[in-house]
């Protein structure tokens, strides 16, 4: 069973991807504060990251660019979630290392199968 971390200071969006992925047979653990992100990512070292991108204290951007810095995590795969009027942000978070990006409101299937399709090239 793979581990994944989800990163949103939104609690209903992180029930919400809990729930789809716990339901596609994955473990996930979650973080609703950015500035304590990098922490929960040495404690439960998930095969795979999803972050908001716009989020308070520390954007996913960054986290993007600190995690890409730990060598136990530089090719962990790292999806960035974020609204349709950040488009332009995706492409910065793929410059910062992020393996791929969904939109918000994601739909349940969409989430599993862009995880899935990550978590098969480990």
């Amino acid at each position: 069973m793979k581990t994944i971390l989800l990163i949103d200071d939104s609690r209903p969006q992180l029930l919400s991807a809990k729930f789809t992925l716990q339901h596609g047979g994955h473990r996930v653990e979650t973080v609703s504060d950015p500035l304590l992100a990098l922490d929960r990512i040495k404690e439960v070292e998930p095969d795979l990251i999803i972050t908001d991108i716009n989020m308070p204290g520390k954007d996913g951007i960054a986290i993007v660019r600190e995690v890409r810095q730990l060598a136990q995590f530089s090719s962990t795969p790292l999806l960035v979630m974020s609204t349709d009027s950040q488009k332009h942000l995706f492409e910065q978070a793929r410059v910062a290392g992020a393996s791929g990006w969904l939109m918000k409101p994601v739909k349940q299937e969409d989430l599993l199968a862009t995880v899935n399709k990550l978590l098969s090239r480990e």
